[in-house]
């Protein structure tokens, strides 16, 4: 069976700033804090990219960080 790769993560957190600055400080990762119309997103850039955003090595993933809240308002989707 031919298994699909992993092409982006995310991860609930609930103190925005905290999750920025304890990724960005422990594994260099360049964390970027999007706004209201985005659900507060935050994207973790943690690979080099290209001019069109896309990974320079393949296989390597960049991800984000939800609100909790916002996580919590979407359960009912699930």
């Amino acid at each position: 069976m031919k298994m699909n790769p992993v092409v982006h993560f995310e991860m609930p957190a609930k103190d925005k700033k905290r999750v920025s600055d304890f990724y960005s400080k422990v594994f260099g990762w360049q964390m970027t804090q999007l706004g209201q119309e985005m659900g507060n997103y935050i994207l973790a850039g943690t690979i080099p990219v290209d001019e069109n955003q896309m990974a320079i090595n393949p296989g390597a993933i960049n991800g984000g960080f939800l609100n909790i809240k916002m996580r919590t308002d979407l359960m009912h989707l699930t």
